[in-house]
């Protein structure tokens, strides 16, 4: 699934001043330019100037900031915490993290000393976004919190804050949240005249409508997002309008009309001098020249793009770009270049979120909540206390005996719960005892299988090859006579040693006696590749796998029969196996592209299909088939947690 594309505000409410005039700015670098001026006025005069240029020239921005900040020290720290959560934020917006929270923690510092309530939580919002890209959630989401809570009835405060949260849940997937967040950010940006959070939040908005198909709500939101544009009169907020008008276009099949918004956004992109949006614009470019059949074009667009997102990576845009581009790749008829970004895409695509994350975004906001509530709770409390000093204490007798009444059906609710966690406890001691009795049962067959495939393997390799050889040596010896019958003997026997070597092979494979399991399965795919018509690929994904030897051997065993059933009986001309491991899970995929076959009961009941299950439940693990006319898919998923250490 595709990521939001997320244009994240950039929280200087504190300085930034909208209506300057290019009077005001001519005015203010005339007035630095006297002699006699008053280092304060100076300091003012140089924070008025970066919140200007934060519209369009970020670079200038953090000249001005820097020199407020050197002038400022100067006259015992006059305006500090403000100077150093600016140029934090100039740092964050240039992907320098490290530097972002060096500054931010420094404005912290100095609001120890002069605390100032609304600049403390814009320095927490600012903080919460630099976590954004680093799978620390918990820490995004914890510092937004704090910022909402200090600034809880300034609407103006608040809609920059709400804005930015509802991005930490669409981050973590979870879109309803981040829609009520969102619209949030939307209603106290219009009650604050904040018309930037409000052009941003129609503008995702709009976003979301689009990946729902509701392309009217979007429509609705784009207009009122043109109409803010022209309010603001900014290349960042034209940039964002434009950008997904360009969007709404090609989607809707407007291509003409696509093609101006698109390049429009492009163009204040460029003013912007900001990678992450030239970024955007080359991505929704390449998806739209894409849609057009443009293959070429797109292609190229998704170029430019990989040069940026080589100095300044964004997952979320990386996914975006790397699955549409494979796309365009393809049409091209260059499979082999299709085949290696949609690699890097899926490699992307995994590595962005985990089920981790996610229950960190909702414990953290549960306990949110319930801090809130306590509070409510505890204010409550106090309440009826004050309340209850002022009143005497009746009916003792009657709170005697409701008490006891109490106490007694406690006691008994408790007797009846203790009974039940024995009773529960003896039937899962029961089950565990069967299950262990089921396992050795299985662990004694295997083994004993493992040993007779060992038996024979050594009788075919040290008897029959042996004697075979012996009879190609002595018949060797007649090859003078120059006797075709005793050739083509020779050329037979041959055959046969090679035969019993693979089949030797085949039982007790040396690789996986050596190596792991990962090593003996690619050299099991890679020698049965050389010898058989069928393709057969092997492809691991994920973290390293370190198991128990003998899970090895039974994931091995199973791996084994899966790829000899496809080639005796699929009739298939490509074989697939993956091995994937991520956190305590493994899961073995093998797939063919054969005739498949009828999954029920009737055919299930092979022998080699009952070894298969016979492994898969020693391994306490979880199979699913899948077969049709295109094929057949099995699927073993494996918890690491539950096999035998030894």
């Amino acid at each position: 699934m595709k990521k939001t594309i997320a244009i994240y505000i950039f929280l200087l409410s504190n300085v930034l001043v909208f209506g300057q005039t290019n009077a005001t700015i001519d005015s203010l670098h005339q007035l630095l330019k006297q002699k006699n001026i008053e280092d304060t006025t100076k300091v003012n005069s140089y924070m008025y100037l970066a919140s200007y240029h934060f519209k369009n020239d970020l670079d200038s921005m953090n000249l001005y900031n820097q020199l407020a900040l050197k002038l400022s020290k100067k006259i015992n720290d006059f305006k500090l915490a403000k100077i150093y959560s600016n140029i934090g934020s100039y740092q964050y917006n240039n992907f320098k993290i490290d530097s972002a929270h060096y500054y931010f923690d420094k404005a912290l510092l100095e609001l120890d000393k002069n605390e100032d309530l609304v600049l403390r939580s814009t320095i927490y919002g600012n903080y919460s976004l630099t976590f954004e890209n680093t799978n620390n959630t918990f820490k995004e989401l914890e510092y937004s919190l704090k910022a909402i809570e200090l600034m809880i009835g300034n609407d103006e405060e608040l809609s920059f804050l709400y804005f930015n949260h509802s991005i930490i849940y669409d981050d973590g997937g979870f879109r309803e949240e981040s829609k009520k967040y969102l619209k949030l950010a939307n209603v106290s940006s219009k009650k604050a005249n904040e018309f930037r959070v409000e052009a941003a939040s129609v503008r995702q908005l709009a976003y979301y409508a689009m990946e729902e198909k509701k392309y009217d709500s979007a429509k609705v939101y784009l207009d009122r997002g043109t109409e803010l544009s022209k309010i603001l009169d900014t290349p960042e907020t034209y940039f964002e309008i434009n950008a997904m008008l360009g969007k709404y276009y090609s989607e809707t099949g407007a291509f003409s009309k696509a093609d101006i918004a698109l390049l429009e956004a492009k163009k204040n992109a460029l003013k912007r001098k900001r990678d992450f949006d030239l970024m955007i614009c080359n991505v929704l470019l390449g998806e739209h020249e894409l849609r057009k059949g443009n293959y070429s074009a797109s292609s190229n667009y998704f170029k430019e793009f990989e040069k940026q997102y080589a100095l300044n990576e964004v997952p979320q845009l990386g996914a975006m770009a790397y699955e549409s581009w494979a796309k365009s790749e393809a049409k091209l008829n260059n499979y082999k270049a299709s085949n290696v970004l949609m690699k890097k895409y899926i490699t992307i695509q995994d590595s962005l979120f985990t089920s981790k994350n996610r229950n960190l975004l909702a414990n953290a906001d549960a306990k949110f909540q319930s801090e809130k509530k306590d509070k409510e709770i505890l204010q409550q409390k106090l309440l009826l206390e004050q309340n209850a000093n002022e009143l005497q204490i009746k009916n003792t007798q009657t709170y005697y005996v409701m008490g006891i009444a109490v106490f007694l059906l406690l006691t008994s609710i408790l007797i009846w719960i203790v009974f039940q966690q024995r009773q529960k406890r003896k039937n899962q001691e029961i089950i565990s005892l069967k299950r262990e009795h089921q396992i050795n049962t299985l662990e004694s067959l295997m083994e004993g299988e493992e040993k007779e495939r060992f038996r024979i393997a050594k009788e075919l390799h040290d008897g029959v090859n042996g004697d075979l050889s012996a009879i190609k040596f002595k018949l060797s010896s007649l090859l003078e006579m120059n006797n075709n019958e005793v050739n083509e003997a020779i050329k037979m026997i041959d055959s046969s040693c090679q035969q019993v070597r693979a089949i030797s092979h085949n039982l007790i494979p040396p690789s996986l006696e050596k190596f792991s399991l990962l090593e003996a399965t690619q050299d099991y795919c890679s020698g049965l590749d050389a010898v058989q018509t069928v393709h057969i690929m092997f492809q691991h994904l994920g973290e390293n796998i370190t198991i128990p030897k003998k899970a090895e051997v039974n994931i091995f065993r199973i791996i084994q029969e899966l790829v000899t059933n496809s080639i005796k009986h699929a009739q298939a001309k490509e074989i697939n196996v993956q091995i994937s491991c991520r956190e305590k899970n493994i899961q073995v995929t093998v797939e063919d592209d054969g005739i498949g076959y009828l999954t029920d009961e009737d055919n299930s009941n092979g022998i080699g299909l009952k070894n298969i299950n016979s492994r898969v439940d020693y391994l306490q693990a979880t199979i699913d088939v899948v077969s049709n006319k295109q094929g057949t898919s099995t699927t073993i998923e494996i918890d690491t947690t539950k096999l035998n250490d030894n």
